[in-house]
């Protein structure tokens, strides 16, 4: 599974067992979906088929990649459906509420973009608090808290286009913070000697954010990577654009519209989810496959752990995107399990600076300058990179990447000439990511 199949798992996973009823998916490319007949566009009755393939369409003008659009897109739904939603886990009530962070290189991927597109369609829906982009920990919880004064839940929706914005305030505090109140508890508490006591009831935390896999390794500290708040987090890594739009056409004004409507009309579902049939049998089996397997990378194994509760998470917001009946279908629960799995093979990425060598970030940097020029001489690496250090630690830095098996010597360097590094092709530095796939066999041949 490819960084850039996402839209592609929800058409190819979301559709054999699904009651949508006649529904055709939507070209991932130019075209547009068939035309519907028109229905009464009233606030409580839905005028889109399903709104996660029509979020889709809306945003196939972008360049960022298509799982940043994906991921955004169902983050903005959690936002409407806040704690109105819920599945009964018998020793637990599990809500739809998820932290999703768009991880690239700085602006190339358009990570900003993809979450102001969100963020757009969310501002005229009743009832949506958002939270400051940068604050303190203190900040946000009496801004939760005065909302719950008023309101039946302290939902809370952060849309930050810099994580370190919401993180740098407080440091570790609010990463504290931000673990504690995710799986929302009906009553959180808060108190100081100076300051009194914060309550917060019924707590419901989205928060949709960005950042640069430098920041991962030099703004949160090594121990939390893997534990905690990053194994609450979906890292969605993208490293290139799907595409060259230097001339982006307009935004669908009327597909904008309906997708307002929408929100709107979701916003006002209420209840319980249940299972549909088989449902049950499909996420048991997924969930032995968790179970069973580790992921290569020690730093990815908090979130894989927490992939059973995340692929129901996912699970309800798919099924409310189409539909208003609250019921879990097998398609479900293995198209979030499929979007899941595509976004952990590459989730080693975003960490990929982490750890107790100190020039980690510097390394990745300079993996990445051979990547895209193909090679680069000994001359070259040293002008470039002189302010990772002397000489020393340059070579110490080639050193590991030569140990690491991604880069090469050429044999045939002539003495008294600079060396030349070569790149070595990602699918053999990286065997581990070629050919895997998210679903068990037995699970692709049920879907066609």
């Amino acid at each position: 599974m490819h960084e850039d199949s996402c839209w592609r798992i929800v058409i190819r996973y979301g559709i054999e067992d699904l009651p949508l009823f006649g529904y055709q998916p939507m070209p991932i490319v130019g075209g547009k979906a068939p035309k519907k007949p028109e229905k009464p566009k009233k606030k409580t009755e839905r005028v889109l088929d399903n709104w996660l393939m029509r979020y889709g369409e809306y945003t196939i003008e972008s360049e960022s990649p298509e799982q940043f659009h994906l991921w955004t897109g169902l983050s903005i739904i959690a936002s409407v459906v806040r704690r109105n939603v819920w599945l009964d886990q018998g020793t637990h009530t599990l809500y739809p509420n998820m932290y999703v962070i768009l991880v690239g290189p700085p602006g190339r991927v358009r990570k900003s973009t993809s979450i102001r597109l969100g963020r757009h369609l969310l501002l005229d829906i009743e009832n949506i608090h958002f939270g400051a982009d940068s604050c303190t920990r203190e900040e946000l919880i009496k801004s939760m808290a005065k909302i719950s004064v008023t309101a039946t839940q302290a939902a809370m929706t952060i849309h930050s286009t810099e994580l370190s914005s919401l993180i740098e305030p407080s440091g570790i505090k609010m990463i504290q913070f931000l673990t504690d109140i995710f799986d929302g508890d009906f009553k959180w508490r808060y108190s100081t000697k100076h300051q009194g006591k914060d309550v917060i009831h019924n707590p419901v935390l989205n928060i949709l954010a960005a950042t640069t896999p430098t920041w991962i390794a030099d703004g949160l500290p090594a121990d939390v990577v893997g534990h905690g708040f990053t194994s609450r987090v979906l890292f969605v890594y993208g490293a290139d654009r799907r595409y060259l739009k230097p001339f982006p056409g307009p935004l669908n004004a009327e597909l904008a519209k309906d997708l307002r409507l929408d929100l709107d009309h979701i916003s006002r579902i209420e209840g319980t989810f249940k299972w549909g049939k088989g449902s049950k049998d499909c996420y048991a089996e997924i969930y032995r496959e968790i179970d069973a397997s580790t992921p290569q990378d020690y730093r990815v194994e908090g979130f894989h752990n927490r992939k059973d509760i995340y692929t129901l998470k996912v699970a309800m917001l798919l099924a409310i995107a189409r539909s208003d009946e609250l019921v879990m279908y097998p398609g479900d629960i293995k198209t979030a399990y499929a979007a899941l799995s595509a976004i952990e093979e590459s989730m080693h990425k975003t960490f990929s600076a982490v750890g107790k060598y100190d020039h980690a970030a510097d390394t990745e940097r300079l993996l990445a300058a051979i990547r895209e020029s193909g090679e680069m001489t000994s001359e070259e690496i040293h002008q470039r990179f002189y302010a990772a250090g002397d000489v020393d630690q340059i070579g110490k830095m080639i050193m590991m990447l030569l140990s690491q098996g991604v880069v090469t010597r050429d044999p045939s360097t002539r003495k008294g000439t600079p060396t030349v590094y070569r790149s070595v092709p990602q699918s053999k530095a990286d065997p581990e990511l070629r050919g895997k796939s998210p679903l068990p066999q037995e699970t692709q041949q049920d879907q066609g």
